[in-house]
């Protein structure tokens, strides 16, 4: 599981709510209108911008950002280029037993398609298609969390002027003023609240995580190309090391099997 949004986000809340109680009324903040306002005029305004099954896959789709690992890219390197050495070695046919070793969607259709030998070109295409949809859901989530990060505060100001409307039809009260007030600013505590702790930062860990994605998949797209066209296995271990940070070398290359 990925760790620094759930401490961000428990840290965030401790340090906000902790310094709240530490002042009087504390109970003000939890005010259920403003609570309303704010969280039920986001939950509209998305259902406004998306589709009600694009807003239901936000469910799944966070529970699988909050798992999300990110990707090995040595190992991914390793691993593209052992599935190279093989193809070189014993022909790419021999890839076809390994297939158990794959867990990647996107690098099992790769080698697949190594195995059947489709041509480089078709190949890529392929693999730049089941990329894009692979990180599909996660964009989605991108968007309406970055929407949701915008409408949380506007509903807080608009929560805010119906309290300070309210306010101002009862000023014949001076008593009443205070409290009202701090009602009517209540609204707009929580939309800043939910939009700066909450939505926009899970859309910017979301990006990232896209990015760390479609970095992987690019690999495994240069790895099938080089498979399919013959490279050298040493050849795309440069190629790779490019991406990984990490010079290429330590094993030595299998030599080719004798033809016979």
């Amino acid at each position: 599981m990925e760790k620094s949004t759930p401490i961000g986000l428990v840290a965030g809340l401790g340090l906000i709510f902790g310094t709240v109680a530490m002042g009087d009324g504390a109970a003000t903040f939890f005010d259920p209108k403003s609570l309303l306002i704010v969280m039920g005029g986001t939950v509209c305004g998305l259902l406004v911008t998306f589709t009600i099954d694009e807003v239901k896959r936000t469910v799944p789709l966070t529970k699988a950002f909050m798992g999300f690992q990110v990707p090995d890219y040595a190992a991914l390197a390793d691993q593209i280029t052992d599935f190279a050495r093989t193809a070189r070695r014993d022909g790419p046919l021999a890839l076809d037993g390994r297939l158990d070793e794959i867990e990647d969607p996107v690098l099992r259709s790769a080698i697949e398609m190594a195995v059947d030998g489709v041509p480089a070109m078709k190949a890529g295409a392929v693999l730049r298609t089941e990329a894009a949809e692979a990180v599909a859901g996660p964009g989605l989530l991108v968007k309406v969390f970055n929407k949701a990060g915008m409408y949380a505060p506007a509903f807080g100001m608009v929560g805010t002027l119906i309290g300070l409307i309210q306010m101002l039809q009862n000023l014949n009260d001076p008593a009443a003023i205070g409290p009202a007030m701090a009602v009517a600013m209540i609204t707009t505590f929580w939309g800043a609240l939910l939009a700066n702790l909450v939505f926009l930062p899970m859309a910017g860990k979301v990006q990232a995580q896209v990015a760390a994605q479609a970095k992987a998949h690019e690999m495994i797209r240069v790895g099938a190309h080089a498979i399919l066209t013959g490279e050298a296995p040493g050849t795309l271990a440069q190629q790779l090391s490019r991406y990984t940070g990490v010079p290429a070398g330590g094993a030595e290359p299998t030599p080719l099997r004798k033809a016979a």
